[in-house]
């Protein structure tokens, strides 16, 4: 008798660490999404990067189309934390987006589009720390990516 019941929270153990182990491998990496909108001297950008630390980055022309290979590259698993953690601050602090002047040739925006949540233009001074966090984060992971921090178009 006590056989069969350890017999059965053997199976039942099994069970669950099965059906757990199967959730963790089907559930999708989170990713975020860093826009930046060219100007009418620079190309932009859209690099997208996972919870894991891999991503992908592509030169974008001022419709949205690519000007250039899409690239991976690969981030160091604490600064993919860090850049999700503070996307997650930033979500909540709710600063409102507060728009700044710019330079009609050579002003751009740069929004992290995240868990149908987009931050404000991380171009613009910070309104708050947390914003603050996002955009060294955001030019981290841009260098880390390869482009360069003004990709001037070529004539």
């Amino acid at each position: 008798m006590a056989s069969e019941r350890s017999n059965a929270v053997l199976r039942a153990t099994i069970f669950g660490l099965v059906a757990f182990a199967s959730c963790m491998a089907s559930t999708p990496q989170a990713t975020a999404v860093i826009l930046n909108s060219g100007s009418t001297n620079s190309h932009g950008y859209k690099i997208t990067v996972a919870t894991d630390g891999t991503g992908t980055a592509v030169l974008a022309n001022r419709d949205g189309s690519a000007a250039g290979p899409v690239k991976s590259f690969h981030i160091a698993p604490q600064i993919a934390a860090r850049f999700f953690a503070d996307l997650a601050a930033a979500r909540k602090s709710k600063t409102p987006a507060a728009g700044c002047m710019k330079s009609a040739s050579f002003g751009s925006v740069t929004h992290v589009t995240w868990d149908g949540w987009q931050s404000p233009d991380l171009d613009c001074p910070p309104g708050d720390a947390s914003i603050g966090a996002l955009v060294t984060d955001v030019e981290r992971i841009r260098e880390a990516s390869g482009i360069p921090a003004f990709p001037l178009r070529q004539p």
